[in-house]
Formats: C-alpha cells, structure tokens, sequence
C-alpha cells in the first residue's frame, strides 16, 4: 500500500464505516449460527432420535444430525470472518483505491476544481484535496451526496485541517 502520511487510526477515526449495518447483521447471524452448532452438539442425541423416525437407519440418523451441526458450526466461522474481514478492509481499501485514482493524473497544478458526485464520507476527496494542497493548487474539492442534498466544499487547498460534510 506505501505510506500516505498518515497512521491507521486517524484514517478509521476521520472515515469510520459506510455501511455499519452489514458487518452488524453479519455478526448477528454469526452468533444465532454459533449458538445453534453449540446447541446441536448439547442435544446430539435427541436430534438423532428425532430423526430416525424419517431416515432409514440409526447410522444415517446420527450422520444428518452430526453433518447438519458441522454445516452449521462452519458457518458461523465464516460468518464471523466474513464480518471481521468487512470492517478491517473497508477503509483501508478505499484509501489504497483512492491513493491509486491521484496517482493517474499527471498535473494536478492545472486542476481548479475537483467534483465528486456520491462521495460518501469524502475518502477520495481528502486524497485529491491533499494533492491539490501538495502540489501548490489553488484549486477546491466539492462532494456531492445523496445523504445529504446540499453541495458541500470539502477543502480548498490552502486552508489548513480537513473539513468534510459531504456525508
């Protein structure tokens, strides 16, 4: 990814999460999904009992019972890596996508204003107000979100501190 000049912390502290609702409903699921695999492995036996009125031997009873509780086990593990992997990557890979969209324009002293239509919570237009500071522009960064209806100025170049309302 290569330094940005700036700690982890800060960026998660400046941009937080998007969307906070998914990694929550994922580790709900993951709980209810964990607590059940923990519950068939409790009751193992009266789940077999039950069903060996439907399958034909006890055998096969004990292996739907016991393949039910695995399928159910491994999929709270990835319900819970799927929600732990949500909220460690979101920003960082935004950050590193927004650091590579600056990277492709060659002359950014020539940049007056930079427009970004859905800019959420302004990742990408700290990175180019940032350039635009670096490079000596006077030129000014405007986001613009659905979330909230009026056009918002993230930065102008020269002024110190970063401000984003875009969200």
């Amino acid at each position: 990814m290569g330094k940005t000049g700036r700690e982890w912390t800060q960026i998660y502290a400046i941009y937080g999460m998007d969307d906070y609702q998914t990694p929550i409903f994922l580790l709900i699921h993951a709980i209810i999904f964990s607590l059940s695999s923990v519950l068939f492995l409790v009751y193992f036996d009266s789940i077999c009992s039950s069903f060996e009125p439907i399958l034909p031997s006890t055998g096969f009873a004990r292996f739907a019972a016991g393949f039910t509780g695995s399928v159910t086990a491994l999929s709270g593990v990835c319900l819970f890596y799927a929600a732990g992997n949500m909220f460690y990557s979101s920003v960082a890979l935004r950050w590193e996508m927004a650091q590579r969209m600056v990277a492709t324009v060659n002359d950014w002293s020539t940049v007056k204003t930079a427009l970004d239509v859905g800019c959420g919570r302004g990742i990408l237009l700290n990175t180019v107000a940032m350039q635009l500071k670096k490079e000596g522009s006077s030129g000014r960064v405007v986001g613009l979100d659905r979330k909230n209806t009026t056009l918002a100025v993230l930065r102008t170049a020269g002024m110190e501190g970063i401000r984003h309302s875009c969200n």
